[in-house]
């Protein structure tokens, strides 16, 4: 432990963060710009500047530290700012395939020209149904037809006389019945026989008759056989009669449909529709002009609906870049599987069938932001079933596909098998370090696809600007929220109360949505006192409301402490207690409360007990401190004799887990007082760390500490010597009060700085510390207390678990062996 000044009291200077509102520039907020721009992060932005200029894939960004509301729509302005390529992307359609319609044609376009499509299908469609039926209708296309008819009929006619004839070689006729069947009668006399006449023939008669029909039936049967296909050429030929008039319609609409659009898929696809509507030209009929079982199947699955009865060629535009004007940045709040990645919607038909088809694909964030910047909170994907993995693969593939997704997709099944679409984004991540770093160590893919990190810090640097930036902070809730403005008196409040969040009074604090709550609860303030413009006195009023509404149990603590409950000494001095200082911290909120830190000491070898870690209350860094504490010990004592005591050290009136290193100072005095037996001063509180060459550390939570011994002090009453010894190096985070900085200017309360332990204990003893060789300081006065009690050990012999102290070079009495002895010995 080096030589060191003496302890220092601050003063009220010191411990106030000066800031001069004159020098902000402005009046008030009215006069400044809203704050849009990243502002203090100069290495995050340097790594969007890497992230969004360089053309590899897998340099995806990942945003640690950014918290508060409003980051995405900084990460948003940030990214548009970086914007290199001001290209829109292409929109994205899906057609049936008529080959195989289980796979949807996945197309892309220029941007805008996917509405048009599916404008100039919908008018295409509507006009071939008033068409096609209309030329079907017309006197040429009857008179072709008729003309067929005849011609058939013609043939019909002659194969019918054939069998006439060849009937009557055999005395008889043949008679055509209306449902086709042909039936041979007997002649008499050059005529039909009537049936009196024919129930009147012997049986030789009979059986003449019955071979003559015998000798006709094959020849009826390919009678009617040439009959049946001469009325399907009849049928096929008046088809293509239809097809060559459909064909003379459709072909010119569908030529200059195409001449529309500029996309080789689309060309090859628009020959196949053009087929397809030859080939179903049925479906353009009227109802009552259609076969009736044809009618009744189109009826049955709402054919009526020409929506559903022209399904086949419909287009389903899953992504529209025509409102676009710079390529897309999406931000998808519920990163989920149907959010990100689509999904292909089911229905129940009237049968209760669940079915499905192409224009049932709906698009998800990936396919919007194609061409661009996606936001998301990775976290959030990563909770999601299911999305995390497909993420990976997605990006890694840079192929997106749509499938049907969900927690009973084992007991379902899509039909559909959509085309996957190329994958053109960067992907834009925010999340905690803590998640960055774990998949970087475990996520082999993370490594991969996420090669940009931006790293946020929640602090900034305090400087001339942050006037500004925290005036423009208001500006922009003022545009947003209607926020009374803020003179720059309550801009200098805001500053203040930004490095209070950050504890430095070079710095301020980077999360402004903290900063924004205490601005807009001081414009209610004002607001409550009909003022149009927010003065510091209502930024104040904000944080001591805020401190009222959350400091109920420091309140009780403090009346514990007043009325007796918790035992605390606040004047005078004594001997093996101090008063250390701890931080209660409810998440909200977080206040110091004093500790009354008690030490034991007594001839024995068990060395320093620590009873919070005996009991089981003390966390890994508490009970490292003890052990560096001892070390500092051996260090200042055990030079040239061993360290030999029974010592505790305890938290009195503590029932529940303890952790940190902040009282290591505190403790160090307690022990040292225990066993010099000099008094401590109770006036004090002490706080710091300290290292095995008894050099004080900062601690965190310096301003509750000190703010919470004061508040304690106050209710028992300023005495004018109380105060709070602190590290040196927490000097800066000093953001205190303006009561607890009023009482050290009027000398009501102090604070004081020291950098080693050897000016804490002349603070808290009144004498010196010297070291071990003189006998009249304090240092002295324990090394002579420890020579005493290792004289003790050697004269009594005996060890505090009261076994027999064994001195090296004497025999040792070792007990019986407890073993039987055996037989003969």
């Amino acid at each position: 432990m080096t030589d060191s000044p003496q302890y220092r009291a601050l003063s009220a200077d010191e411990v106030t963060l000066d800031i001069n509102p004159k020098s902000f520039g402005f009046k008030t907020t009215k006069e400044l710009e809203p704050l849009a721009d990243i502002v203090g992060q100069p290495r995050a932005l340097r790594a969007l500047d890497l992230g969004t200029g360089i053309r590899h894939p897998n340099y995806h960004i990942y945003i640690s530290g950014l918290v508060g509301t409003g980051r995405t729509e900084l990460i948003t302005h940030a990214l548009r700012q970086r914007v290199l390529d001001d290209s829109i992307p292409d929109d994205w359609v899906y057609l049936n395939n008529f080959d195989e319609p289980d796979a949807p044609l996945a197309i892309n376009l220029t941007a805008g020209q996917g509405i048009l499509l599916r404008q100039e299908m919908e008018n295409l469609i509507e006009q071939l149904q008033e068409l096609l039926p209309k030329a079907f209708k017309e006197e040429d296309f009857g008179k072709e037809k008729e003309k067929l008819r005849q011609v058939y009929r013609k043939r019909g006619d002659e194969v019918f006389d054939k069998l006439q004839k060849l009937a009557g070689e055999h005395g008889m006729t043949v008679q055509q019945m209306p449902d086709g069947q042909i039936i041979f009668i007997p002649l008499k006399d050059g005529r039909p026989m009537t049936q009196q006449e024919i129930e009147q023939l012997t049986p030789e008669q009979m059986q003449e008759i019955e071979s003559h029909q015998d000798a006709l039936v094959e020849m009826a049967g390919r009678v009617l056989q040439e009959q049946r296909e001469i009325q399907r050429q009849l049928s096929t030929d008046v088809r293509e009669v239809a097809r060559k008039f459909a064909t003379q319609i459709i072909e010119p609409m569908v030529t200059d449909l195409q001449k529309k659009f500029d996309s080789p898929k689309l060309n090859d696809w628009f020959p196949r529709f053009k087929q397809h509507v030859i080939e179903h030209l049925n479906l353009f009929r009227d109802i009552s002009d259609m076969p009736p079982q044809m009618a009744q199947m189109l009826m049955g699955e709402g054919g009526l609906d020409p929506a559903q009865r022209f399904l086949e060629y419909r287009v389903n535009v899953v992504v529209d870049n025509s409102q676009l004007k710079e390529p897309p940045i999406i931000v998808e709040d519920a990163p989920n599987y149907r959010n990100l990645f689509g999904t292909i919607e089911r229905v129940v038909d009237r049968a209760g069938r669940v079915i499905t088809n192409f224009t049932r694909i709906k698009s998800g964030s990936l396919h919007k932001a194609n061409g661009g910047y996606l936001v998301i909170n990775l976290m959030d994907a990563l909770v999601e079933p299911f999305v995390w993995k497909e993420l990976k693969r997605t990006l890694k593939s840079r192929s997106l596909e749509i499938q049907i997704q969900d927690q009973f997709s084992m007991f379902t099944v899509s039909a559909l098998q959509p085309e996957p679409i190329p994958l053109n984004i960067r992907l834009v991540a925010i999340g905690e370090p803590l998640i960055y770093y774990l998949l970087y160590l475990h996520d082999e893919d993370f490594r991969e696809i996420f090669r940009v990190k931006a790293d946020f810090d929640t602090e900034i640097n305090r400087n001339g600007e942050t006037g500004q930036i925290y005036g423009m902070l208001v500006r922009q809730l003022s545009d947003k929220e209607k926020l009374l403005p803020f003179d720059a008196g309550a801009v200098a409040e805001l500053v203040r109360v930004g490095s209070r969040l950050a504890s430095d009074k070079k710095k301020v604090t980077s999360i402004f949505s903290h900063v924004a709550d205490v601005a807009r609860e001081a414009g209610f303030w004002a607001e409550q006192d009909k003022q149009k413009v927010v003065k510091a006195q209502y930024v104040q009023q904000a944080v001591q409301e805020q401190i009222y509404r959350s400091d109920l149990l420091a309140e009780r603590i403090r009346e514990l402490i007043s009325d007796g409950t918790l035992l605390f000494q606040l004047e005078g001095s004594e001997t093996s207690q101090v008063n250390g200082l701890a931080v209660v911290d409810l998440g909200d909120y977080a206040f110091g409360r004093p500790s009354r830190l008690t030490a034991s000491v007594g001839v024995g070898t068990a060395g320093i007990i620590n009873i919070e870690r005996e009991s089981r209350l003390s966390g890994n860094t508490f009970d490292k401190s003890m052990l560096i504490l001892e070390g500092l010990l051996r260090n200042l004592y055990a030079s040239e004799q061993a360290l030999t005591l029974s010592a505790s050290i305890a938290m009195e009136q503590s029932y529940g887990g303890i952790d940190g290193d902040s009282a290591s100072v505190a403790e160090l005095l307690c022990l040292l007082s225990a066993i010099s037996e000099v008094p401590l001063r109770q006036d004090l509180a002490v706080t710091g760390s300290v290292n095995q060459w008894g050099e004080v550390q900062a601690i965190g939570g310096v301003n509750e500490k000190v703010e919470g011994f004061f508040d304690v002090c106050r209710a028992h009453g300023l005495t004018g010597t109380q105060g709070v010894c602190i590290p040196e190096s927490n000097v800066q985070n000093l953001v205190l009060r303006a009561d607890v900085i009023e009482a050290i200017r009027e000398g009501q309360f102090h604070i004081y700085a020291v950098s080693d332990v050897n000016q804490a204990i002349e603070l808290f003893t009144g004498m010196p510390a010297g070291d071990i060789s003189d006998s009249k300081s304090f240092h002295g006065k324990v090394i002579d207390r420890l020579s005493e009690i290792a004289d003790l050990l050697l004269e009594q012999k005996m060890t505090d678990t009261g076994r027999l102290l064994w001195i090296p070079g004497t025999p040792l009495d070792l007990p019986s062996d407890p073993r039987p002895p055996l037989p003969g010995n």
